[in-house]
This record gives structure tokens, sequence and C-alpha cells, in this order.
């Protein structure tokens, strides 16, 4: 179903339709709320509401349509279309005048944004923020799109001429507004319910060819020199990046393809995000995505959620490559993790969303530098260096098309490495200079609200890197990460919250935040082996089952199903940004369900697996955290169970790339995986690492080098 521009868009209505609109000196209903994206439109002169039953209620009381925005803090765009429009007092009194107008922050309601998203699809559309949708007085759309221009630009009605025309086309061409709600209210039931397979069984041997199939195809899509998948804009794609990773730990056991081939795509991918503008080069930590093809200009926000997946991807390169930029990129990602993303200890030290990319007003402005600046901080012989390694160039090495970039302004990235140590030390040296008078500049607003799923992928990716690396620091980090949203972000019931700000835990969590969360404390026990971490994982996948898995769908949902209603609960499927719930979920009941011997989670995980795999294999890109999770499946984890003073063997296990397997500890184990652990022990006084698959263990291994051997050959 597409809908097109409808073409009552060319009617205007009179500019005496109402007196213009005065905020007076009142905020609106948005100061009331705890998101900081909602609240940066609390002074608007537009009458917003959050979302919710009063503005559902006025808007069938009024008989008005709902302009629906969805945005979050660290949009670009969004900023700009609250600047022209949103702050504008004309385009405010149409708004306020024939529309019930409500603001949503996607980070904290993700099942609304989701449906929402999906129904610009259906209009033909590519999704993104800020989403502009206009729904009928039950919530249903009719038409959408994503940022409006105040004027008539990028091939799009200038915002004023589409609200005159949507709000004409509602007083006097009903029938055909219910006609575009109708389409999109069958389209959206028919999303809900594609797409998945009656088969419930794998036959292996062809779904394994299937499987390395797909990752050759998305191994296909990978830009040979500049690394990432073709064109422009590039993301960082953890999700694919591991699922590649996995296709050469497949290729390395079967014989099948090249695992080098596979590898190197994923490291030079790795290598020139981390030379590039998309990282920072002074204060570590990823931007959102690279605007060109080559990884140097930025959209400039920085996201929880990107840099703890990164943390993992590349302590899994790491364990490949031994590279040792790959370390540093871990050391600094985490370093502006704790400086900037930790809440005060007084609050309970979580981790916040998102840091903004624009500073007074001006995308990037905080991060770049004319050669005059570096000049008149480190000296004249930091400025040719610069120039030669660091892409500093007179001018500039960067200009926006849409005119928001600071001129003359450069782009700090790796271009040359240093001529000897003595000129490193030297680059080291200016870029402390620099870093500490960046911090001095006004920096980009920080979004504090504090989200269950993204500290769940933080408190993965801390685990994972600290295990890798052997810092104790980002295992204490995720310690008191998890400690954090254990405790301050739970009901009554046992059940999370979403969000968390000011001391207020909010929203019914959804199924991101308990699957990310339980796939955190696994890796947590995995590096840390306190029982607690696992017994608390165990907890939450039940949870996660009981509350959004529908046997009869085979298909776990991304809301309960008592949770507030929608117009259509939406069923968790794509691998984006971030992984599907369900896909992690997944990863999540079979690694507990081999360990623990819980067959009714395997069978959950085959069933879902089955019904989805066909569309997977056919969207390798879409569905990568799933294909992951079938290799998973179809391996089996290996268990490697640690007994006695095992600290060298569990270095040992952390040198090695081990993408199925779960590691355990025989001493003070949850009674869970007794049957894994029971009579497991020190050999002679020596620490043993027991390798098991299926419940059948190998002889104990005393020797750390000898492990590490026997791991990497199998």
């Amino acid at each position: 179903m597409t809908a097109t521009l409808p073409p009552f868009l060319g009617t205007q209505l009179s500019d005496n339709t109402a007196a213009p609109y005065s905020p007076g000196t009142m905020p609106n209903r948005l100061a009331h709320e705890t998101s900081p994206y909602l609240k940066q439109h609390a002074e608007n002169p537009v009458d917003w509401y959050p979302w919710g039953k009063e503005a559902l209620d006025r808007a069938r009381q009024e008989d008005k349509p709902i302009l629906l925005s969805i945005g979050y803090s660290a949009c670009h765009w969004c900023h700009v279309m609250a600047h022209e429009s949103f702050e504008d007092q004309e385009t405010a009194r149409l708004m306020n005048e024939h529309f019930v107008s409500i603001k949503i922050d996607r980070e904290e309601m993700p099942d609304v944004d989701q449906i929402y998203q999906q129904a610009l699809q259906l209009q033909g559309e590519h999704g993104g923020w800020p989403l502009t949708m206009f729904l009928d007085a039950d919530a249903v759309p009719f038409f959408g799109g994503t940022y409006f221009p105040k004027n008539e630009g990028y091939g799009r009605p200038s915002f004023k001429r589409l609200l005159s025309g949507l709000a004409h086309a509602y007083s006097t061409d009903r029938q055909a507004v219910i006609s575009n709600a109708a389409q999109f209210k069958n389209g959206l039931a028919q999303l809900a319910r594609s797409g998945r397979e009656k088969e419930a069984l794998f036959d292996v041997a062809k779904t394994s060819s299937a499987l390395d199939l797909a990752i050759s195809r998305l191994a296909s899509r990978i830009d040979r020199v500049e690394g990432g998948f073709q064109g422009a804009p590039k993301f960082p794609n953890p999700s694919a990046l591991e699922l590649l990773l996995r296709g050469a730990h497949r290729a390395h056991r079967s014989g099948g393809a090249d695992p080098n081939e596979l590898t190197s795509c994923v490291t030079r991918t790795l290598v020139k995000m981390a030379e590039g503008g998309i990282y920072d080069q002074l204060g570590g930590g990823f931007h959102r995505y690279s605007t060109d093809a080559h990884w140097l200009v930025p959209h400039f926000e920085k996201m929880l959620y990107d840099n703890a997946q990164l943390l993992t991807v590349y302590a899994h390169a790491f364990q490949i490559t031994k590279n040792p930029l790959f370390a540093r990129v871990m050391r600094e990602t985490f370093q502006w993790i704790e400086r900037e993303m930790r809440a005060p200890t007084s609050d309970g030290g979580g981790l916040f969303t998102a840091q903004d990319a624009d500073s007074e007003g001006v995308e990037g402005k905080f991060f770049v530098w004319t050669p005059e600046e570096v000049g008149a901080l480190a000296g004249s012989d930091a400025v040719a260096i610069f120039e030669r390694c660091l892409g500093l160039t007179p001018g500039g090495n960067w200009h926006d098309p849409h005119g928001h970039a600071p001129p003359g302004a450069s782009i700090l990235h790796v271009t040359h490495a240093p001529n000897s140590e003595d000129e490193a030390r030297a680059i080291e040296t200016a870029k402390r200079t620099l870093f500490e008078a960046r911090s001095k500049r006004i920096p980009p607003g920080t979004d504090d609200k504090i989200l269950a799923s993204s500290n769940g992928l933080a408190i993965a990716g801390l685990a994972e890197a600290g295990r890798v690396l052997g810092e104790d620091s980002f295992l204490s980090a995720a310690k008191r990460i998890a400690d954090f949203v254990l405790g301050r972000m739970q009901d009554a019931t046992g059940r999370l919250h979403r969000t968390y700000k000011a001391g207020q835990a909010r929203l019914p969590g959804t199924l991101d935040d308990h699957a990310y969360l339980a796939d955190g404390l696994i890796a947590l026990y995995e590096a840390t082996g306190e029982a607690r971490w696992l017994e608390e994982a165990l907890r939450l996948t039940a949870l996660a089952i009981n509350l959004f898995y529908d046997d009869g769908e085979r298909a776990f949902y991304v809301t309960a199903a008592d949770d507030p209603g929608l117009i259509e609960r939406p069923v968790s499927t794509y691998d984006g940004a971030v992984p599907s719930g369900a896909s992690v979920c997944l990863h999540n009941l079979i690694r507990l369900g081999d360990v623990t011997g819980n067959a009714r989670w395997l069978e959950i995980a085959e069933q879902v697996l089955a019904a989805h795999f066909t569309r997977a294999v056919e969207n390798p890109f879409g569905f990568s955290h799933l294909l992951s999770a079938c290799d998973l499946f179809m391996t089996r984890p290996t268990a490697i169970v640690l007994a006695g003073p095992s600290d060298a063997l569990a270095r040992a296990v952390a040198s090695v790339y081990l993408p199925n397997r779960v590691i355990a500890r025989a001493e003070n184990a949850p009674t869970s995986i007794s049957a894994l652990t029971s009579g497991k022990g020190a050999v002679d006084g020596k620490g043993a690492a027991y390798v098991c698959r299926n419940f059948t263990c190998e002889r104990p291994v005393t020797d750390a080098t000898a492990l590490a051997g026997a791991l990497e050959l199998g």
C-alpha cells in the first residue's frame, strides 16, 4: 500500500482563521515531563501534549486530527525543525487552531515510534527523525513524513502549507482521510502478521548452507577500500559486523569460505572508523554515523547504544588480530563513557543516553578546529604535524551543504602515521592540550535520562571488553551499572521500568529492556564468575517470555499484552542500529537453555528462528543478529567450566574469539546449572578448565597455553 502526496496540499486556509496564538509566560504541558527532549519543547508556543489519554480524548471531543511529532534530544534535524517551525508563532497558531499536537521522545516510547515508522514506510518513504505523522482521533495515521522545512525545499512542501492543506481536508474531505487511514491500518495489521513461516523445525544441513550464503551476501556489500557497507551515509552496524566475524569463525571450522577475507571485511572497517572523523580523536567515543563514504564527516551526536555495541565488536576483533589500535579505542571509549555519560554517584551511577550534535546552535562546533586555534594552543610545529597526520586543513576539510557547519574548520582524522616516536609523542602531547582547551568550550547538551535498554547494552560491552583486556575498571563500572538498574529500575513485581530521570523510574519496560539487560548480565557473569548476575539473567529471561512471547504466533512482541493499548501491538523483528529485542532474547534462550537443560527455552528459540529464517536469509542486513542466533543454535554453546584458582585459565579463554560459548564457574554456581558444574574442581590443587558440549566434558586442562590452543582449534 502506498499513500501518495495528497492533492489537497495546494489549498491554503485563510490567514484570518484564528487570532495569533500568544503563549504568555507559561510553559506547556511538557514542562512536567522527565524526558530532556520533551523539556526542550516546553517553552514552544505550540500547545504540546505528551502521549496519553488526555490528548487522545481531546482529539475525539473536538473532532480534530492529531499532529504527532517524534524525535530525540541528540537529533540534529529535530532541532532544525523545532527552531524553524515549533518556535515560530505563525506555525504554532496553525497547529494550535487545527490540531491536537503530541510530542514523543522515541527513546522513551520505542513501541509507539515503531508503529508510526512502519506506517511511514507503508507510504513509500524511508523512516527517520524527526517523524511527523498526522493521525485521526483514534490515533490511526492518514499521512506522514519526516522533516518538513519552514519554506518549500528539499522536494517537500513548507510545513505551514502542509498544515493548512491537511486541516482543510480533515474538515471538508473527511472521506479521503478515512480512506487513507483505513489503508494504513490494514497495512500495519498485515505487517504485524506477515513474514513468519509455518514450519517450526530446521533442516540442519539446508539451514547451515543458507546461513553461509546469507553471510556471503552480506560480505558482498562491504566497501573493500573504505570499509563499512557500500555508499553513503555509513553507519557502524555492529550486528552486521558481528555476523561477518561469526561467518569467519564458521569458515575456519568448516573449511568453506576464506575466513581471512571475512575477517578483513570487519577489521578494515574498524580501522577506518577508528582513524576517521566518526571517531572523536581527542576525547574518545564514536559519533552516530558518517554522512560521506570515507568516515570523515559525521553527524556529531554520540549515542550510548552505539558505543556500547562497538566495545563488544572491537573486543572480538582484538581477540582475533591483537591489533593495539583496537585496545586503545576500547580504553578511550570507556574513558568517554565514565567521564561524560556517567550519572553522579549520588544518583546511582547509571549511564546517560546521548550527547547532542549541536553546541551554541551549530552542529559540530565543539569538536572541530582551525589551524589558527591549534597554533595558538599547541604551537606552529603542532600545526604542521596535524596538517600532515590528522587532516587539519587551511580553510577547513568539510563544508556542510545545509550551512550548519563552522566556517573554515577541520574534523581531525588520521591521514598519515607519524614519522618517528618523537613525532608520535608530540601528537599525543598536542592532543592533550587541545582536549583541555576543548573542555572549556560550551559543550553539546547531554540527554541525561537513563534507559534500561541502553544500560543493558553498556553492561554487555563493558563486561566483554573488560574480560578481553583484563581491565578490572571496566568490570567495576559494569557491576555498578547493573546494581543501579536492578536496584532502581524495577517495579514491585520485578518488571523493569523503561526510563529513569531525577530519581523517578517510569514507563513499563519493553522486550528490549529485559532482553538487553539479561544479555549484559550473562556477559558480566562470564567476566566475574559472580553467581548473582546469572541468577538475575535467568529471572529476566523467564519474565520476558511471560510478558512478551506469543506461542501461537511464534513471535516476541515489543510490549506486554496488558500494556496501554496502541493501534497495533508491535512485533519485535528487524535488527537495526540496535538488535531487536527478539534476536537478543533468542541468544539468551539458547545460551541459558543449553547450560540449564531447559528444553522449553530451546524449543521457543527454534520455533522463532524457523518462523523468521527464510525472510532473514533474504535480508541478512536487517536480520543480522537473528542470523547470529541461528548460528549459535545450530552450533550450540560450548560450556567452559573453570574450577579452582583459575585466573590464568580465564585469561587464556579471554584471548580466544569464541562467539558460541558460555563461561561458568564451578565454585558457588547457581543450582540451575548444577548439572553442568557438579563434580568439577581443581586438579592436584591447580585450577582446571572443563570444556563441555551437550553435557559431555573433555578431560580437564590445567595449562593455560594448552587451553588457548585447544580452543583455537575447536
